[in-house]
């Protein structure tokens, strides 16, 4: 027979999701994230300054220490990805998060997440495609750090299904029903664990070292949108589809606070974006010690 609980025991049982509420609202994410940021510049300055003692020493020693650079370089990126993750998280939960909403323009916000697909084919063999279905533009409402979050790690992720070995990754971006945008991300990776040991042994081997806090602040930003994000086995064929579905209008909010967007923004806005491109790419196996270099319509601003 199973015991029944002691009152006290059953209590503390009630109690334990208020006191973690209450905990999680006390917590000083801003102050937390702060320090993490201070301490990944304090990392960088010191690989800086090791970097210039030995930039003219030759030997083993010194290739030794060139390659403890590097891997501490590819250490800190994901470091700082993780920590960017868990501290957006906290500030959803403390409902610090609010989104704000903008007009994007999605064809244009979809070619620069495609701007180092040549790399990607020379790099790791993997073609990116972008298909906008004839659509010149498509502009929808949205909170534009939670589309490209979003859109950076359906992206990444494909990436990591498909390597080593390469494949195809198809961006897709489509007209809702009734208004609104579907945003979909098919590649031809590992694909999703079907619950057999196989499937979850290839799968943990393309996502090793992942926290999957992406994939919950990706989730929290829909819930708090009011957009839908399914991940599902792809049609026809290996591999797996990210579909994002954006509503016509704020679903939680029906009358939203807007931000005007004109060319200058469009522009910042696109160099931002990249910026982001290039960080979350060099989190990836292959493409850590990669130095990127923004396309020319973005260099000077």
């Amino acid at each position: 027979m199973n015991e029944k609980p002691s009152p006290s025991r059953w209590d503390d049982a009630q109690a334990a999701p208020e006191a973690l509420g209450a905990l999680l609202a006390r917590f000083p994410a801003y102050a937390f994230e702060s320090e993490c940021q201070r301490s990944l510049d304090m990392i960088v300055l010191c690989q800086r300054y090791i970097s210039r003692l030995v930039e003219e020493q030759n030997g083993p020693q010194a290739d030794e220490l060139r390659q403890s650079l590097s891997d501490l370089a590819v250490a800190a990126n994901r470091l700082d990805r993780n920590l960017g993750s868990l501290t957006s998280l906290l500030r959803c939960v403390q409902q610090t998060e609010a989104p704000v909403w903008e007009p994007v323009e999605l064809c244009a916000l979809a070619r620069t997440l495609c701007a180092e697909k040549a790399l990607l084919q020379k790099d790791l063999r993997i073609r990116l495609t972008l298909d906008c279905g004839g659509l010149q533009e498509l502009t929808v409402q949205a909170d534009r750090r939670y589309l490209n979050r979003i859109c950076l790690h359906l992206l990444s992720n494909a990436v990591r299904a498909c390597t080593p070995g390469g494949g195809r990754i198809t961006l897709a971006i489509r007209a809702g029903q009734e208004g609104g945008a579907v945003l979909t991300v098919t590649d031809t990776g590992c694909g999703l664990p079907d619950g057999s040991p196989r499937s979850e042994q290839e799968n943990r081997a393309h996502f090793l070292g992942t926290t999957k806090s992406g994939l919950l602040l990706c989730q929290e930003y829909c819930r708090l949108s009011g957009w839908t994000l399914v991940l599902r086995p792809r049609a026809k064929g290996r591999g797996a589809e990210a579909v994002l579905t954006l509503p016509p209008r704020a679903a939680f909010d029906p009358s939203p606070t807007l931000r005007a967007s004109g060319e200058e923004d469009a522009r910042r806005n696109a160099r931002r974006l990249w910026f982001d491109l290039a960080f979350e790419l060099q989190c990836l196996p292959g493409l850590e010690e990669v130095r990127f270099e923004p396309p020319p319509e973005l260099r000077e601003f």
